[in-house]
């Protein structure tokens, strides 16, 4: 796509095992997902030379490993979107989906 940067496949530093309902709490799980937007960021930067060329952030997916009972999966991605908007402002503003 031009003019367009996808990144997949990142996850928190450490790679925690464990999921949440269970092992973790909303709060932990909210750290995980800042953490990963924190891995985002680093790959931005190095295939930009620098996160000043971000335009716009578009969308922001989440996959939460956690129990089946738990309903706070759209809080815990608030991790990586508060991030997002901390660090770019008004161009941090975004859609987003939060999966299973």
């Amino acid at each position: 796509m031009n003019g367009l940067l996808f990144v997949s496949g990142k996850g928190p530093t450490g790679n925690p095992k464990g999921k949440l309902g269970k092992d973790f709490t909303t709060e932990e799980g909210y750290e995980f997902a800042r953490q990963t937007g924190i891995e985002i960021l680093a790959v931005l930067k190095s295939a930009l030379g620098s996160l000043e060329k971000v335009n716009k952030v578009v969308k922001i997916q989440g996959f939460v490993n956690a129990e089946p009972t738990f309903e706070e999966r759209h809080k815990v991605l608030n991790g990586c979107s508060d991030l997002m908007l901390d660090v770019f402002g008004e161009k941090g503003i975004h859609t987003r989906a939060v999966y299973r």
